[in-house]
């Protein structure tokens, strides 16, 4: 049964069915982070989405099908523009599955080239699964229709927009198959996705139940955007709240959690302890302790876990 609740405060107010693993409902509250551009907050730290308004029109990075009628309407209350470009930063369904929403306005859905293959595959079928199931969790797929990306990438493409630049660049696999950047030069921005999360525990890259990260791989991609010493003020996240100038010590602490929690996972290895007594034991270190979502860390364990065993990283 499908469930909305609706209200209007300040900007907007949409609650929508939350189609996760706890039926629950969510809100996206619009962030300012430039002139132009809004980053808007996922009230359950789940994924957050980004709006460029230009004097050409839209464009939206990630959006969800439970929600992007939110950002949707959002939009609405900000400009008369229409929503000419998508762009999904990975495939999973909490940032990748929400595109029919804009279908009145008729964007050009940008993506790297392995999330198209995702879309095809496993992203399609779970899609397919969750939009014909009866479990309240998944209503806000009822009636949808998975939009798939219009043009697919490898390395990297340059989008001239609305008097913007916007460098998109597929960084390789850390937290999913495939992550993209966007970066923005005249607003000293990028969009990081799901490699950025702020004041919450990284969840592991997920897509139809295949789970994906690679801590090692990510550690690297931050590297690699680090090294570039782009003059970035903000770097937006896929989840949380976005930090306005506090710049590259977003990344260094990204990088640091990923260094930090795989340490101490190999010494409690090195302590003869099992994934099992790992989860029960582990102790989050105080620097990361604020932390949200702390359920997210069991399976960030196992992966930490048979990472380092298998491979030493």
């Amino acid at each position: 049964m499908r469930q909305f609740v609706t209200a209007y405060v300040g900007f907007l107010l949409f609650w929508a069915a939350l189609p996760s693993a706890v039926f629950s409902q969510e809100k996206m509250t619009p962030v300012k982070v430039a002139e132009g551009v809004y980053m808007f907050e996922n009230s359950r730290g789940s994924g957050n989405s980004t709006v460029v308004i230009t004097d050409d029109g839209v464009l939206v990075l990630d959006f969800h099908v439970g929600n992007a009628d939110q950002t949707l309407a959002g939009i609405r209350k900000l400009t008369d523009k229409k929503v000419k470009y998508l762009i999904s930063s990975h495939s999973a369904g909490d940032h990748a599955s929400g595109a029919w929403h804009f279908r009145e306005d008729r964007p050009i859905y940008i993506a790297a080239k392995n999330q198209v293959q995702d879309m095809f595959m496993q992203e399609g079928a779970e899609f397919d699964e969750r939009k014909n199931s009866n479990e309240k969790r998944y209503a806000a797929y009822k009636g949808k229709e998975l939009v798939r990306p219009d043009i697919g990438f490898d390395g990297s493409m340059t989008l001239y927009f609305g008097g913007l630049t916007f460098h998109i660049t597929a960084e390789g696999r850390g937290h999913s198959t495939g992550d993209l950047t966007v970066f923005i030069p005249q607003k000293r921005l990028m969009l990081m996705g799901d490699l950025l999360d702020t004041e919450i525990h990284p969840g592991q890259g997920e897509s139809a139940g295949v789970w994906f990260s690679n801590v090692k791989g990510w550690i690297e991609i931050l590297d690699r955007i680090m090294a570039r010493n782009l003059p970035v003020e903000t770097y937006v996240p896929g989840h949380g709240p976005v930090h306005l100038g506090r710049g590259v010590k977003d990344l260094e602490e990204q990088k640091r959690y990923f260094v930090v929690m795989r340490d101490e996972v190999a010494k409690m290895i090195a302590a003869g302890k099992t994934l099992e007594q790992i989860e029960k034991e582990f102790k989050i270190p105080q620097e990361f302790a604020h932390y949200k979502r702390p359920e997210r860390l069991k399976q960030f364990y196992k992966l930490f876990y048979n990472q380092l065993i298998e491979k030493g990283y």
